[in-house]
């Protein structure tokens, strides 16, 4: 329940923080800096992150983030010769099978017009 709590204050505050962002020319009656809206925009999304981060979710999510990166870490890169001769290789499939049905579809409007409606192409 306290999860919920949290999760529902930080969106509070998320909207607060846009809400400042937009009446805060209104409410001070003046000019007010481009720059300070959005101080207090980012503020309110820092804070907001923070109280969601310390919520069950938030921990969770922070502990998958640090799995995925050990995880990435592991991963082996092709080299650039093997990229090169992979993305090669995907072009003259992509060639091929561009070429098998351009002739099968030629094959099938052949046999449609020609044969079935009798008309010459």
């Amino acid at each position: 329940m306290i999860d919920k709590v949290k999760l529902a204050i930080a969106v509070l505050v998320m909207g607060a923080g846009v809400y400042g962002y937009y009446q805060l020319p209104t409410l001070m009656g003046q000019d007010v800096s481009v720059l300070l809206r959005v101080g207090l925009l980012l503020v309110s999304f820092l804070v907001a992150v923070g109280i969601a981060a310390t919520s069950a979710q938030g921990v969770a999510l922070i502990e998958f983030s640090k799995g995925s990166r050990t995880e990435l870490r592991k991963m082996v890169w092709p080299s650039r010769q093997e990229t090169i001769q992979t993305t090669l290789i995907v072009l003259v499939m992509v060639v091929v099978i561009a070429v098998f049905l351009w002739l099968v579809d030629m094959a099938v409007f052949k046999v449609i017009f020609g044969l079935l409606l009798g008309v010459d192409s």
